[in-house]
């Protein structure tokens, strides 16, 4: 380790805590005080050493004996270990010792966990059998997970109760380290052989007893790494709970699965919505068309009866008046059939849209935010969480996000507006029971062609009276005299019958558009306002899925310096 690194530091120390303090800032008050609390470091005169192991690991013997018997440990075949005690020693350290791990106790893992995360150097305790599943798990956690690898000494206790062959242990602790077995010193020991050896009278017995004890061993290596290490460690430890501040903050704004629930199902109700949109502007234009279908052939009956009374010999033109209330009754049943279409088409769409709503509702998706919406109803009304509304007993419980109420809302608005009740009729004050109300009653709706009707039951009596001037549309219904004329006869008779039809048309053109633009008006009302409140939800998740971005990208940085200045600091001198 050279001087530059050395003294770099404290520097990088300040100004990564600085950093992070200000990006945790942004976060809920709760977890801010939560993350902020791990970068809180005790101050101590001397580096401390943290004995830590299974709770059957031999730890509290093994402190007993270091200390010559002036600890007072208890010493028990079950848990003996409940709080962290600080010894004096006299060496270069404190010991510390903490709760022994998975003794299935969480308080005693917790009190053990804090214990390492603040340790300046870490003594791993495991028994003369080795290594277990379980405490390979714990001592990967100390090297890999709080990076105290250069920290750490492994001692082997009760040594001398079970024989071994040469180079055994070193391969099972070698192997239990890992990557680390380089970096991490080991001995082994039998405190108890020691601690026998201080009652024993005879003093060749008792020094012999203390030699084959391994004790000083143990005490020439702590002092060795106090000595390294010791100083530095005052260094890595706040580094270390730099990073592991860092890295529970990511894991807290790690994707959030409520998150894709939501966004799935509002991408999914806004789909439905807009396409639903479509299909009623389809069948309502299909309905429109129909209706200029029907006027039109019953125009071009009236024009095939004027021209056949127009090319009899004898013409009877009062054919035309019961020809004309033909027409009449035609356009007012095309109309009555357009508006009934309309009807129908709007209450089928908006019942066939309630299914599809239904389906949305079913989905696991939509699932899962129920328990999101269960969780509103609980810190609104500041009910006990286990009141049994959250059943989900597989997921924790997880801070409910800024945007849960107001997604909360809006899903039990959206279901209450298209998806509740057993149909339209029963389903009085929802929105597609308010559209088919309201297209029902629309102003205008009965209003029949009167001008068109009107207007053709002229046309008799302008032909009765012999009028020279005929009205624009019957104008091609007159005798032309001159076969010389007759091309150009025919093509007025032409313009003049789609004149005709198109006077009619455009009065049918009129009731459709009028009423089509008053169905459509009812129909953005609803529409819009849903896909507004949609938007809106979705841009409150996206903008938290942007803080939360930014907060990753800048306090992953944090977290990967800490972790590159910890590896620094772990490195030989020399090699830096």
């Amino acid at each position: 380790m050279n001087d530059l690194l050395f003294h770099a530091a404290p520097a990088a120390v300040r100004r990564l805590s600085r950093r992070l303090t200000e990006l945790l800032d942004q976060l809920p008050p709760e977890e801010r005080s939560k993350f902020l609390g791990l970068l809180v470091v005790d101050e101590h005169e001397r580096p401390r050493m943290v004995l830590t192991g299974q709770y059957s690991s031999g730890k509290s013997t093994l402190i007993k004996a270091l200390t010559d018997e002036a600890a007072e440990v208890v010493i028990d075949s079950a848990v003996a270990t409940d709080q962290v005690q600080v010894f004096d020693w006299d060496g270069l350290v404190d010991l510390v010792d903490s709760p022994g791990v998975q003794a299935g106790l969480s308080d005693h893992d917790r009190l053990a966990e804090e214990a390492l995360r603040a340790a300046d150097l870490v003594l791993f305790a495991v028994t003369v059998d080795l290594f277990d599943d379980g405490s390979v798990e714990h001592l990967r956690h100390i090297t890999e997970d709080l990076r105290k690898a250069p920290q750490l000494v492994v001692v082997i206790t009760k040594s001398r109760t079970l024989h071994a062959a040469v180079g055994i242990r070193e391969v099972a602790v070698r192997a239990a380290l890992g990557t680390f077995a380089d970096q991490v010193p080991w001995v082994e020991c039998d405190a108890k052989t020691y601690l026998d050896g201080l009652h024993e009278t005879d003093p060749l017995r008792a020094t012999r007893r203390i030699e084959a004890s391994g004790m000083a061993d143990v005490a020439h290596t702590i002092n060795q790494i106090a000595r390294e290490r010791g100083e530095l460690a005052r260094f890595r430890v706040p580094l270390q709970q730099i990073a592991l501040a860092a890295g529970e903050a990511l894991a807290s704004l790690t994707d959030d699965p409520d998150e894709e629930a939501i966004l799935t199902v509002l991408a999914r109700q806004r789909r439905a919505l807009t396409n639903r949109r479509g299909l009623l502007d389809s069948a309502l234009d299909r309905e429109a068309s129909e209706f200029r279908s029907a006027c039109i052939r019953a125009v071009e009956t009236l024009a095939d009866t004027a021209e056949s009374i127009e090319e009899s010999e004898n013409p009877d033109w009062s054919k035309l008046e019961s020809a004309s209330d033909v027409l009449n009754a035609q356009l007012s049943d095309a109309n009555q059939r357009f508006t009934d279409g309309v009807h129908a088409v709007v209450s089928s769409q908006l019942a066939d849209f309630i299914s599809e709503v239904r389906e949305i509702e079913a989905s696991p998706y939509a699932h899962q935010l129920r328990e999101l919406q269960a969780q509103v109803v609980i810190e609104a009304q500041e009910i006990p969480a286990d009141t049994g509304l959250l059943r989900d007993t597989d997921r924790k419980q997880r801070r409910l996000p800024d945007w849960g109420p107001k997604a909360a809302k809006h899903l039990k608005g959206f279901q209450k507006s298209w998806g509740a009740g057993d149909g339209i009729k029963q389903a009085a004050g929802s929105s597609g029971h308010q559209i088919v109300y309201k297209v029902g009653k629309l102003a205008g709706w009965k209003f029949e062609p009167w001008q068109a009707v009107r207007w053709a039951n002229n046309i008799g009596k302008f032909a009765k009276a012999g009028a020279l001037v005929l009205p624009v549309a019957l104008e091609a219904y007159a005798v032309v005299s001159d076969e010389r004329q007759e091309v150009r006869a025919m093509k007025e008779k032409l313009r003049r019958r789609n004149a005709l039809i198109g006077r009619i048309l455009a009065q049918c053109d009129d009731i459709s558009r009028s009423a089509l633009a008053q169905v459509r008006t009812e129909l953005d009302a609803e529409f819009d306002a849903a896909v507004r409140d949609i938007d809106s939800v979705n841009e409150s998740v996206r903008a938290n899925q942007s803080l939360r971005s930014h907060l990753n990208r800048g306090i992953g940085a944090i977290q990967s310096e800490a972790i590159a200045m910890l590896d620094r600091l772990g490195e030989p001198a020399g090699d830096v």
